[in-house]
This record gives C-alpha cells, structure tokens and sequence, in this order.
C-alpha cells in the first residue's frame, strides 16, 4: 500500500477547506456508504462522525469525496457502488484501513492499547 502523509488544512463554513476541495453538505452519508464497503464496517460504523470529521479535514480525502459524490450522483441517487469510486478506490479505502488499524479496538486486540500496554509489563 502506498503510504501518504495525511495533509490538514483549515476549513471555512460549509465543509470546504483553503485548497477548494470539500466533501458535499451530506458527507456523513456519504462517508457512511463508503464505510459500508469496507470489509471493516463492522468495526468503522460506530466510528463515524469521527471518520467524516477527520476526512473533511484532510485534503487528499476530502477532494477524493467530492469526487466521488459528483460521478455517483450520490446527492440525487443515495447510492455508492465500489465503481463509483474511480481512481479515488485505493486513496479512501487505504484511508479506511489505516483508521481500522490506527484504532484502539484494534490496538488493545493485540495488547498494545494503551499504547505499549503488553510491552511494559515484565
């Protein structure tokens, strides 16, 4: 997987940011759908107005959303297909899993939540 740093910038009222880039006045349902592509939906659903929180906040993310709601039609159709998501597939499902393994669900599964939990013991 290509790894990106993930760029923050400030955004203005109506979820756009300082580049022009913004996920549509619905991207929680928009970011909802996605995340109901994912194989980690399961775990990613009680998670996300966080998820949409920090993909708002990111560029590359954001932009990717508009995107993707423009070419789905999303604000008209509600749907999202794993076609509709183009060239932007690799960038928001990577985004997706990087959030699933970044989270404390996942970290205390493997003993390392809190941070360095089993590597502190003796």
């Amino acid at each position: 997987m290509n790894q990106m740093s993930p760029t923050l910038v400030q955004q203005t009222s109506g979820g756009a940011d300082t580049a022009g880039t913004a996920i549509p006045g619905d991207g929680e349902r928009l970011v909802a759908a996605l995340i109901a592509l994912s194989p980690y939906r399961v775990v990613l659903m009680p998670m996300l107005a966080d998820i949409t929180r920090i993909g708002r906040a990111n560029r590359q993310i954001s932009a990717a959303l508009a995107a993707v709601e423009l070419r789905a039609d999303f604000a008209h159709t509600g749907r999202l297909r794993r076609s509709d998501l183009g060239p932007e597939r690799t960038a928001l499902l990577g985004f997706l899993e990087y959030i699933r393994f970044a989270s404390p669900d996942f970290l205390r599964s493997v003993g390392e939540w809190p941070v360095g939990g089993m590597r502190d013991r003796s």
